[in-house]
């Protein structure tokens, strides 16, 4: 079951209805979803947004796996889920390259001037050949030399600092869960978050959703950033405290790339609608045509196997359902 209307493809679809009945919702309203989930009694709920909470478990007494369209998963109840021995996993890795490249290309625009640029040509501002005769305005920064600093140095992340080497940038990471030893493999050096902030020329956020990432970037860190630096987010906009964001682009920092909100879609009441140094691109990321591809696959991979009893490769709470005696901790 779909509990909301996420995108995939027409093969990876008919793939799916072989080995399962498809039922298609569209419902953000919990009592409306546990009603219909209560009647249709599924085994697997497929999610991107729609929240996936207690109540909507304990509607389908065959529930077996929850699949989170996509990586971030703060929409479900993990915690739930475990005590009730369902599986979830999301599709980790399907569309790393795809947000990894949308980060870069952020930079590049905020860097470049590229909107700014594209507003003066199409505005008639360009009536003289030469470089003299161009505002002090759209004049660029190279990436090269620069500091780029990762927030959150996993598959995106590691793949975000591979692309900034090629680019002559240095990479400096924020990641609790890796060593020394392994951020050096991904091409990062590891800092604390402080230190992270105040030599970076560029921040860029890749870290999931969590009690401890929310609002992790406020006032005071926005404090710490360079005035001339510039700040990346293609995670989940909680992470960012949104307000404290707003006034640091008008008065402490350079400029930043925004491709998730506190409030999605975003209102054209936002004070971000109104300033000129941040680029706003509507949480697509992650949607390239090729991690489209990848990303339905990789729902109908894992939801086959939580279908047939199988433990997903993707796995969200492995370690509270090996505790619980759920799964064998030799399996997966």
């Amino acid at each position: 079951m779909f509990a909301d209307h996420s995108y995939m493809t027409e093969a990876a679809m008919k793939a799916l209805g072989r080995v399962s009945k498809i039922i298609w919702l569209e419902s953000q309203d919990e009592d409306r979803l546990v009603a219909e989930v209560r009647i249709s009694k599924p085994k697997v709920i497929v999610s991107e947004y729609c929240k996936i909470t207690s109540r909507v478990m304990d509607s389908s007494p065959e529930l077996r796996g929850i699949m989170v369209w996509g990586v971030g998963h703060d929409h479900v109840d993990l915690n739930a889920a475990s005590e009730r021995g369902i599986c979830a996993a999301n599709t980790r890795g399907s569309n790393a390259e795809s947000v990894a490249e949308h980060a870069i290309a952020l930079m590049l625009v905020l860097s470049r001037k590229v909107c700014q640029s594209d507003a003066f040509v199409r505005g008639g501002g360009w009536t003289n050949r030469e470089e003299t005769g161009l505002p002090t305005e759209l004049v660029t920064l190279d990436l090269s030399s620069k500091t780029l600093g990762i927030i959150g140095l996993g598959t995106i992340g590691g793949r975000v600092a591979q692309v900034a080497h090629a680019l002559g940038m240095s990479v400096l990471a924020y990641d609790r869960f890796l060593t020394n030893e392994q951020a050096t493999e991904r091409g990062a050096e590891l800092v604390e978050l402080e230190t992270l902030l105040e030599k970076s020329d560029f921040v860029t956020i890749h870290v999931t959703l969590t009690s401890e990432t929310r609002r992790m970037i406020s006032a005071r860190e926005l404090e710490m950033m360079k005035p001339t630096a510039y700040l990346i987010n293609t995670s989940r906009g909680a992470v960012i405290d949104e307000e404290a964001l707003i006034d640091a682009l008008k008065t402490r920092i350079a400029g930043a790339g925004l491709d998730v909100f506190d409030q999605e879609p975003l209102g054209l009441e936002n004070p971000l609608m109104k300033l000129n140094n941040v680029i706003l691109t509507p949480h697509c990321a992650g949607s390239s045509r090729e991690a489209l591809e990848a990303t339905s696959w990789t729902v109908y991979e894992e939801a086959k196997r939580m279908l047939e009893g199988q433990t997903p490769k993707n796995i969200l709470n492995r370690a509270e359902l090996v505790k619980r005696g759920f799964i064998s901790p030799h399996i997966g």
